[in-house]
C-alpha cells in the first residue's frame, strides 16, 4: 500500500519528536540538579583529554586546575553584595568572576577557607579540588576509577 502524504508527515513528525526527546534528555541531564541562572557543566569531550571514551580522576583534576586559572581571587564583600553569606551565580557574574559556573549558590565560608574575607588562588584551588573529587566519586557508580559517558551525566556539584 503506498504511503500517503499524511503518513509521511506523521513519520517525519515522529522522527523530529524522537530527536527532540533524545537531545533534550541529554541537555536536561547536563543541567539537572544545578542552581542559578548561569549553571554550566562541562561537556564530556571537554574533560576527556586523552579521548579514551572514559574520564579519569586525573582528567577531572586537570579540568579543575583549568577552572581555577579562569577564576580570579576576590574579596567576599565585593561579590556578596547583599551580605547574606551566600555567593550566587548572579553575584559572581555581576562581579566578573569566571571559573565557578555550574556550582550554583556557594557559601562564602566554603570559598574563604581561612576566614580573612578574601578568596585567594589557594582558596579557589582547595574549593575546586574538593568539589570535583566529590562529584567524581558520586558519578563513578561502578567504582572502577573512571567515568564512562553514561556515568559522566551524573557528574554534579553539590
Amino acid at each position: 500500500m503506498p504511503r500517503t502524504a499524511s503518513a509521511a508527515s506523521t513519520s517525519v513528525h515522529g522522527l523530529t519528536l524522537l530527536a527532540a526527546l533524545l537531545f533534550g534528555a541529554t541537555a536536561l541531564a547536563q543541567t539537572a540538579a544545578t542552581t542559578g541562572p548561569a549553571a554550566v557543566l562541562p561537556a564530556f569531550h571537554e574533560v576527556d583529554a586523552d579521548k579514551s571514551g572514559r574520564v579519569s580522576v586525573e582528567e577531572i583534576m586537570a579540568y579543575a586546575r583549568k577552572k581555577k586559572e579562569e577564576a580570579q581571587p576576590f574579596a567576599i564583600k565585593d561579590v556578596d553584595r547583599d551580605g547574606d553569606g551566600m555567593v550566587t551565580q548572579e553575584e559572581l557574574t555581576r562581579a566578573g568572576i569566571h571559573g565557578l559556573e555550574g556550582f550554583g549558590t556557594i557559601k562564602a565560608s566554603d570559598l574563604d577557607r581561612n576566614g580573612d574575607g578574601y578568596v585567594s588562588h589557594k582558596d579557589l584551588e582547595d574549593y575546586l579540588n574538593q568539589k570535583h573529587r566529590e562529584a567524581y566519586l558520586q558519578a563513578d557508580t561502578d567504582g572502577d576509577g573512571s567515568l564512562r559517558q553514561s556515568e559522566f551525566v551524573l557528574f554534579r556539584f553539590k
